[in-house]
């Protein structure tokens, strides 16, 4: 008998990172305050002072206890079998559900109280909005008595064989069958034209930072290139921070049958998908993140690809290109923009 159950996604692990330093910057705070309050003496401006620290001492642990419980709340573990899905402490029959979305966003919030939290992003300018509220991938279940249950995708490691369950088994009324993937080598490309979608590295990027940061230890090292075990550290600093700006600098390749995504810098790592098992491909953008190319294939696994040098144009062409070989493509980048501007 099929029974999937969901498995922890690492990104659970770092938001209670997260909560244990958030606690514990807290607990300095607090600790800081309790110091200052036993001192003789203290002056108006000093009490201030401490009341001000004993306040943010009190948004840290509410932030990080916020933040672990709404985690909590909208990942429950999830059960599913042939005749029954059990969400966290609720068990339903899936014949009671109406309808399944199994692509598309929701909102996902990370704090509890969103109230305070949306209030202060609508007072910061857009390009320095650091609060973590974002859309994320789900799945929705709509059951005949009008109740809607959302599963977060990036919340479990295994959501893409959920998917796949409810799609075969509540949507096409079939038995549970597993898709096997075979790899695709890179020779299949030796003899495929491709049509290419890139940008210039070195004109368009989102990340500057990085940059800056590497102009800044390369010129340390010019003034201290006498110093071997500085200029080593510096080197590998350096090649650090351009790995680390590589991974955002991706392009595409479209061939009759395949989409191949390689990486400007990264040379020899190459990602071939056949397009007749891609089910969707999506547009985003995640905060301060470049747009990206979400890669949804049939089994519901699916890979983000971020693309920092590629311009406007480039995007829409290869969403056109895509469209006219069967490829349904989800633009929530830059349908929204031009709808906006209308």
């Amino acid at each position: 008998m099929t029974k999937i159950t969901t498995r922890w996604h690492p990104i659970k692990y770092l938001i209670v990172y997260a909560f244990l330093l958030s606690c514990a910057a807290g607990t300095a705070l607090m600790y800081l305050g309790l110091d200052g309050i036993l001192q003789k003496g203290l002056s108006i401006r000093t009490l201030i002072g401490i009341f001000i620290i004993f306040v943010l001492s009190l948004t840290l642990y509410y932030l990080g206890f916020s933040m672990l419980y709404s985690v909590w709340k909208n990942s429950p573990k999830i059960t599913i079998d042939k005749d029954t899905i059990k969400i966290g402490s609720q068990t339903f029959y899936l014949k009671e559900i109406k309808d399944v979305i199994l692509t598309g966003k929701k909102p996902f919030h990370y704090f509890h109280n969103m109230s305070v939290i949306n209030y202060i992003r609508n007072i910061i300018p857009h390009g320095f909005q650091i609060i973590p509220v974002a859309p994320m991938e789900s799945t929705v279940l709509l059951f005949n008595n009008g109740k809607e249950k959302i599963l977060f995708d990036d919340m479990y490691s295994n959501s893409s064989d959920i998917k796949l369950f409810l799609e075969q088994v509540i949507i096409n009324k079939q038995e549970y069958n597993p898709i096997l993937k075979n790899k695709i080598s890179r020779n299949v490309l030796r003899f495929e034209r491709e049509e290419i979608f890139k940008g210039n590295q070195l004109l368009y990027f989102v990340n500057p930072e990085y940059w800056v940061f590497i102009c800044i230890i390369g010129l340390i090292v010019f003034f201290t290139f006498v110093l071997l075990n500085l200029l080593i550290l510096t080197c590998v600093l350096c090649a650090c921070c351009f790995y680390a700006v590589s991974w955002t600098m991706n392009y595409f390749g479209l061939t009759e049958d395949l989409l191949i995504i390689r990486k400007h810098n990264l040379f020899w790592k190459v990602i071939i998908y056949p397009l007749s098992e891609i089910k969707e491909i999506v547009f985003e953008r995640q905060e301060v993140s470049p747009i990206c190319m979400r890669v949804i294939s049939k089994d519901f696994r699916n890979k983000v690809y971020k693309a920092a040098s590629i311009r406007k144009k480039t995007w829409l062409e290869m969403k056109k290109r895509l469209e006219e070989k069967g490829v349904k493509v989800r633009d929530e980048v830059y349908y929204y923009e031009e709808r906006k501007k209308k």
